[in-house]
Formats: structure tokens, sequence, C-alpha cells
């Protein structure tokens, strides 16, 4: 299988790679869905909730201060930084990530488009 993906890759001219949570667990960042993942231990605070009510604010900073505690803590690991590797030398043109850590930065990925946005920064609403 690995010689075959790597002469996939070899005759390939674009490459895009879509990464999700499985990628960050090894550095220390727990998923979300799994038995003992993030929506186990509590539930997601949606934006109109979030607009509407104080306290799932107060959930949702809740949730947030434990989670960028998590990501502090954290550091690329091996795939991450292969894909890296792999952008410097052109060999994939960027990443797809539903990732919100910023892993793939760290390791040097500049072409990253992150689909559920950040948690590396905090914008005010008004």
């Amino acid at each position: 299988m690995h010689a075959q993906l790597a002469s996939w890759i070899a005759a390939a001219r674009k490459i895009v790679v879509f990464t999700g949570a499985g990628i960050s667990t090894e550095s220390g960042i727990p998923d979300f869905r799994s038995p003992g993942g993030v929506w186990s231990q509590s539930q997601p605070v949606f934006f109109e909730e979030f607009l509407r009510s104080s306290s799932a604010r107060d959930e949702y900073w809740r949730q947030k201060s434990i989670t960028h505690r998590e990501f502090a803590s954290a550091h690329p690991n091996l795939g991450h930084r292969v894909l890296a590797d792999w952008e410097r030398r052109g060999l994939i043109r960027g990443v797809i990530t539903q990732n919100i850590d910023g892993l793939h930065q760290q390791a040097g990925s500049q072409a990253v488009l992150e689909l559920h946005g950040t948690a590396r920064e905090v914008a005010c609403l008004g």
C-alpha cells in the first residue's frame, strides 16, 4: 500500500491533503466525537445560542478554556511535519483540515484551509 501511495504522489501534479482529528490525537489533542472525546463531556454551543443566552456564553468560554490549555501544550507530530515538508518540496499544494488546533501551521505548512475556523485567535463580536 505504501508503494502504491508513493507512486500516486510521484505521478500527481496537484495534490491537496485533507486531515481531521486523527492527525492531531498523537499530539495530545482529543477528538470531538469518539467515546471520551470533547462532545462526550459537554455539548457544543451553537452561534445562535451564544448570542441569545448568557449561560450559553459561560458554557462556551468554559469549554474554550479547557481546549486552549490543551492546544497550548500540544506540538506538531510527525504527520504534521511530513505534510509541511511535502509542501516545501512542492509535492502537495496544501492542506484542508477540519482541525482548529493550528498544528499544521506550527509545523510549517503555509497553505492551510481550516474548515471549522481556528482556536489560535479570538475575535470580538461587538
